[in-house]
């Protein structure tokens, strides 16, 4: 015997089905669809949802927010207690809304994801994200707290967390963890050249010009097409009295990205 509702629910996923063929670039059809096959108790409500999840950031990452932030909202009210997908949902939700209203729902995204590591203690992501926006806020004690427990569980958060160091004047311990992070990325990655630069920072506030510069060297090394490496090793240069040296990596950065306004300055401060 059917349900009761069943065939009205039948004729809102047909209907919303070709919606999506319509305009399959929209969020809040995919999310809708999702919510109505999950409704339905149907097999393809997994794929569904994960193609809502996969649009919804595509358009957050392409700046097109207020559908994003809609349909991010409709997947969070109906999974956000599902167990394998509520935590991936509440993510989503959180970055949704840091971009919506111009980012000044910073509060409100910072709740949520503090909620979803109380409920979760080992979500890497949300507690990358928790941390970053404390960091961002000046708040380095709270981002130290929240972020030191997985540190080590990506590159991404071994970045953060040196940076939370740095910005702690925790330098000594800054310079251990970058050397770790560069040591377990096995030295060869773009993100590699970060965790370098951030060593150089380190050396250059131990007073260690030479060793700067090596770090530095490697962080351009690494990635060659990035004008803040070309800056942060100029710097490391101008410490070591090197003027020339500086200069010439200045050029370098300013042949890559002419319009560098860092790159541009310092090439006057070293020329003067």
């Amino acid at each position: 015997m059917a349900q009761p509702g069943a065939q009205p629910l039948a004729e809102d996923v047909q209907r919303l089905n070709a919606q999506a063929l319509v305009r399959p670039g929209d969020p809040v059809v995919r999310a809708r669809l999702a919510l109505a096959l999950d409704a339905a108790a149907s097999t393809e409500a997994g794929d569904a949802l994960q193609q809502a999840m996969g649009l919804t950031r595509t358009c957050l990452e392409l700046g097109i927010v207020e559908p994003a932030s809609e349909a991010a909202e409709i997947l969070f009210k109906q999974f956000r207690g599902r167990a394998g997908i509520g935590t991936e949902v509440a993510l989503l939700m959180a970055d949704a809304t840091l971009q919506r209203d111009g980012g000044k729902d910073v509060d409100a995204a910072r709740k949520l994801l503090e909620a979803v590591v109380a409920e979760h203690p080992d979500a890497v992501g949300a507690r990358l994200r928790v941390a970053a926006l404390a960091l961002g806020l000046g708040e380095a004690e709270a981002a130290r707290r929240w972020i030191e427990p997985v540190a080590s569980s990506t590159t991404q958060t071994r970045t953060l967390f040196v940076q939370t160091l740095l910005a702690l004047d925790a330098v000594d311990e800054a310079v251990s963890e970058a050397r770790a992070g560069v040591e377990a990325s096995g030295e060869s990655t773009r993100e590699a050249s970060v965790l370098y630069q951030l060593m150089g920072i380190g050396e250059l506030s131990r007073g260690d010009a030479d060793a700067a510069i090596a770090a530095m060297s490697e962080g351009v090394r690494l990635a060659p097409d990035d004008a803040v490496a070309y800056y942060n090793l100029a710097l490391a240069f101008e410490a070591s009295g090197s003027r020339l040296a500086a200069l010439g990596v200045c050029d370098a950065g300013l042949d890559l990205a002419p319009a560098d306004a860092r790159l541009g300055a310092l090439k006057v401060r070293l020329a003067s």
